[in-house]
C-alpha cells in the first residue's frame, strides 16, 4: 500500500511503518523514550522525537524508499532542535545516498541498529528546555488521550 506524499513521490506506508517500529525499539533498548510526529517551532514535524537519561534531544527522519528520501530537502532544518540528527531506512535502502555529516539507522519490525553515528550538536539551553517541556507536555496529552473514554 502506497500514500502519495507530493505528486511525483509514492511513501510505501508499510515499510515506513516497520522503521518507525523497529527505531522506537532500538531507542528504547538505548535508554531513550521517542514519540513520532512532533510538531517543532520552526514548522516542521520531526517523524521521531526523543529523550535519554541525560535530557539529550535526538530527531530521526524515517525514508521508507529513495523517492522518499530524494523529495526532502528540509531536514537541515531539524537539526536546530536536537543534539542528535539521524536518518532511519530499511535494509534496501541505497545509504550511500545518506549524507556524510548525519548518523543513520537500518530498522525492520523486529528492530534495528545504528549503523553511523550522528555528530553532537549541542542546543543551547533555553531551547532545550523548550523542546523538553514541549515533548513532556505531548507525551502527558496522548497519555490523556489514550486512557480517556470519548464523551457523548
Amino acid at each position: 500500500m502506497t500514500r502519495e506524499i507530493s505528486p511525483n513521490v509514492n511513501r510505501n506506508t508499510q515499510r515506513a511503518d516497520a522503521i518507525f517500529s523497529g527505531t522506537l525499539k532500538l531507542l528504547h533498548d538505548l535508554g531513550w523514550n521517542g514519540l513520532i510526529e512532533v510538531n517543532l517551532p520552526n514548522n516542521r514535524r520531526a517523524d521521531i522525537l526523543a529523550i535519554n537519561h541525560k535530557g539529550e534531544i535526538l530527531i530521526i527522519e524515517v525514508k521508507s524508499c529513495l523517492a522518499d528520501f530524494s523529495s526532502d530537502e528540509k531536514w537541515p532544518e531539524y537539526e536546530d532542535y536536537c543534539d542528535y540528527f539521524l536518518f532511519a531506512v530499511d535494509q534496501d535502502f541505497p545509504t550511500q545516498r545518506l549524507p556524510d555529516e548525519t548518523g543513520f539507522i537500518i530498522a525492520d519490525a523486529f528492530g534495528g541498529a545504528i549503523i553511523r553515528e550522528a555528530a553532537r550538536k549541542k542546543l543551547s539551553g533555553p531551547r532545550r528546555k523548550s523542546i523538553t517541556l514541549k515533548f513532556a507536555r505531548l507525551a502527558a496529552k496522548r497519555l490523556y488521550q489514550s486512557l480517556t473514554p470519548p464523551m457523548a
